[in-house]
């Protein structure tokens, strides 16, 4: 199966399959480069498109969820529970719309969705579409700042080892997972690329600075798992799954 991937912005991607297109995280407006609107309604033109919000901060949810989906031919919305909670607005009235909660598994529109607690806001996603499965972290990471305590940083380590334990159980052949650079250890970017076994490894969270991405592709060295490495708005890769 084919599949390709394209870059829009931090933690916004298009996953582009044969029966179905996935957008994940349209961020505010704020936080769009110039032409993304455009760039994310020619990819999802003519599509069934499936749209997954992780969470409600301004980076990962846009105000308007319709206009940048209206070239779709169908449209279904997978949106966290605290989405509903703190800015019910957003979300696209008489759309077919599922609120998930974490650690819960669902079944909609074709998909079989699993839920993990993110350790900073809303879930995380592990999704099987037919026989293809891909694991999409949100703000779930190894977020382990200079100022943490001795029994933070154990907490954090833990709660993130678990995560990927039950992520390599669920044998993704892709990943979304954040590698941020304003932490000394990319917010757990490495071993998520080492441990999950993916097929494919998406390094998100990045504000748009991605001119380092080459060198985090050369610093984990192994190469069983593809790493996309993009530069720019509509950077896109296929791959064969």
């Amino acid at each position: 199966m084919q599949i390709t991937v394209t870059y829009i912005h931090h933690n916004c991607f298009v996953l582009e399959t044969p029966s179905r297109t996935f957008l994940f995280d349209y961020p505010g407006d704020m936080h769009l480069p110039e032409g993304a609107e455009a760039v994310v309604q020619n990819r999802v033109a003519g599509r069934n498109l499936a749209v997954f919000i992780s969470h409600s901060h301004d980076d990962h949810l846009n105000e308007d969820l319709k206009t940048m989906a209206s070239t779709a031919s169908s449209v279904h919305y997978i949106i966290s529970d605290d989405v509903l909670e703190m800015r019910p607005e957003v979300i696209p009235a008489d759309c077919e719309t599922l609120i998930v909660e974490p650690d819960e598994s669902y079944t909609s529109a074709g998909l079989s969705i699993e839920t993990l607690m993110s350790n900073d806001l809303g879930v995380a996603f592990l999704v099987q579409d037919g026989d293809f499965r891909f694991y999409y972290g949100g703000d779930l990471a190894k977020w382990i700042w200079k100022s943490a305590s001795a029994r933070e940083e154990s907490f954090t380590a833990h709660f993130f080892k678990q995560a990927m334990i039950r992520v390599h159980e669920f044998k993704p052949h892709v990943v979304f997972s954040n590698v941020d650079k304003r932490l000394e250890n990319l917010a757990g970017g490495a071993e998520a690329y080492r441990e999950t076994g993916a097929r494919v490894f998406i390094p998100m969270h990045t504000f748009g600075e991605t001119e380092w991405l080459g060198a985090f592709r050369d610093s984990v060295g192994d190469k069983a798992t593809e790493l996309f490495v993009y530069a720019d708005l509509g950077d896109s890769m296929g791959y064969e799954i």
